[in-house]
Formats: structure tokens, C-alpha cells, sequence
């Protein structure tokens, strides 16, 4: 059973990463939940992966979060307005 649910995994994320090109820009409520999933330790998918590596979206002005070949980075500027820069 585990081994057919690693290859149905497998597949499920080859078929995100076909369909990944489709998809539009994230809003702000998925950037949002993908930074406080990410702060309580979940793994992300590789379809928000490869969005997040589109986009590096700034959230609440300080934090930024950059993706580059799957690795997710997150920064936080402190009394830093990202936005301005």
C-alpha cells in the first residue's frame, strides 16, 4: 500500500508540475496561509513551490519569501517597508 501511495504521489506531483505554467499569480490569503504553514513546520507542495518561485511575494511589508529550485527562503526585515523599496 505504501508503495503504491509513493508512486501515486509521484505522479500526482509530475502532473502539478505539467499544469504549473496555468496557474495565476497567488493572492495575498494564499501567501498568507503558505507563510503559516511554512512557520509551523508543514512541507509545501511542489505546485506552491513553483508559484512562490514566480512571484517572491512580500507579505506585511517585512517579509519577503523567495523560492529557487524548490528551496524556500523566507527573510524578515524588521521596521523594513519592502513595499517601498
Amino acid at each position: 500500500m505504501r508503495s503504491m501511495q509513493r508512486r501515486l504521489s509521484a505522479l500526482e506531483d509530475v502532473m502539478a508540475d505539467a499544469l504549473a505554467p496555468e496557474y495565476p499569480a497567488l493572492t495575498p490569503s494564499e501567501v498568507g496561509a503558505i507563510a503559516r504553514r511554512f512557520h509551523s513546520g508543514e512541507k509545501l507542495t511542489r505546485t506552491e513551490l513553483n508559484r512562490l518561485e514566480r512571484q517572491s511575494p512580500i507579505i506585511d511589508g517585512e517579509l519577503l519569501m523567495t523560492c529557487h529550485r524548490r528551496h524556500l527562503t523566507v527573510k524578515r526585515y524588521v521596521g523594513v517597508d519592502l513595499g517601498e523599496i
